[in-house]
């Protein structure tokens, strides 16, 4: 004969033991669902709290009503020339002299906004030298900047750049012409913000810097300052 305590123990088990496994797979797939979420929610936050630019063309006619817009659809490959031209904008920033603060102030900013973080690196210990600060030398020279070639060295992200500096000494005396080379490091970093946009348009960054003199310093032919 059956033991009817133990069959009213299994009906209780199997009774109440389905119930607790329903609980407890419901819970699991409650714990998920709020993960999901808590992932959602942060990620929403993130996006909501970056800022992000999209530029626009916009065709205007002759009153200046606009006419048609559309986003600037974004640049998957940046023309060569386009990098050169960037290249030597840079060069002839970081290396110009002028005597007036502010303006020095501004070119340096401009050739910063060039650099990543191994550029800025090499630039600060470089211009911690002050037979090569800037703001130093400014104080007896003004200095130009005459970009000769900017080429690409073969596979590698590697480019020369050959260029001529030419000194003009504040208290008069000969004007000193002096050939340069060098070899950037540069990588193509899309801008995503306006920030970025503005002060590196098609994001040439420079992420390491050699140079040095190729030649002496030459008197150029009859000119000088008073």
């Amino acid at each position: 004969m059956r033991d009817p305590i133990l069959e009213g123990r299994r009906e209780f088990e199997g009774v109440f033991g389905d119930l607790a496994k329903g609980k407890r797979n419901w819970q699991l797939v409650a714990f998920a669902i709020t993960a999901v979420l808590g992932v959602e929610t942060i990620g929403f936050v993130r996006l909501a709290l970056t800022s992000r630019v999209t530029p626009y063309v916009v065709e205007v006619d002759q009153l200046g009503r606009v006419r048609a817009a559309a986003p600037v659809e974004r640049l998957t490959h940046v023309e060569t020339r386009l990098v050169i031209a960037e290249i030597a904008q840079f060069v002839r920033d970081v290396r110009t002299v002028v005597p007036a603060p502010a303006a020095q102030a501004d070119v340096l900013a401009r050739a910063y906004a060039y650099l990543d973080q191994g550029g800025a690196a090499f630039l600060n210990a470089y211009f911690s030298d002050p037979h090569n600060d800037p703001r130093v030398i400014g104080r007896t020279v003004t200095r130009t900047i005459d970009v000769r070639s900017v080429l690409p060295v073969p596979k590698s992200n590697t480019w020369r750049v050959e260029w001529t500096e030419v000194e003009y000494p504040i208290a008069g005396g000969a004007v000193t012409a002096t050939p340069w080379e060098g070899y950037l490091g540069v990588r193509l970093v899309p801008p995503e913000t306006a920030d970025a946009i503005a002060r590196n348009p098609l994001g040439v960054y420079v992420t390491s810097v050699t140079w040095t003199k190729t030649g002496n310093p030459v008197p150029t032919t009859g000119e000088t300052t008073q």
